[in-house]
């Protein structure tokens, strides 16, 4: 393994640490939009949408996806986080 790829694995109680994809999405339900994407390497979904956001983590049945959603939006207009596991 070259030091470039090797250098991409963060070690987590003896694994690696798993990668993320986080994206902002926002707008009206008809017409969501997603901006701000990045990938963060983080233990959890939890720990990985920390970083951009405060608001309760929900993860999907699958455990692939999850997201932060501002409390404070009502149903016609959204505006989370979400986390996608790349791995």
């Amino acid at each position: 393994m070259g030091r470039k790829a090797f250098s991409r694995l963060f070690f987590c109680a003896g694994e690696y640490m798993p990668r993320y994809r986080i994206c902002y999405i926002e707008g009206p339900n008809g017409s969501l939009k997603k901006s701000r994407e990045t990938v963060v390497d983080a233990a959890s979904f939890a720990e990985a949408l920390a970083a951009f956001s405060h608001w309760p983590v929900v993860e999907n049945y699958q455990h692939t996806t999850a997201s932060a959603w501002n409390p404070g939006t009502c149903l016609y207009y959204q505006e989370l986080w979400e986390a996608e596991r790349l791995d």
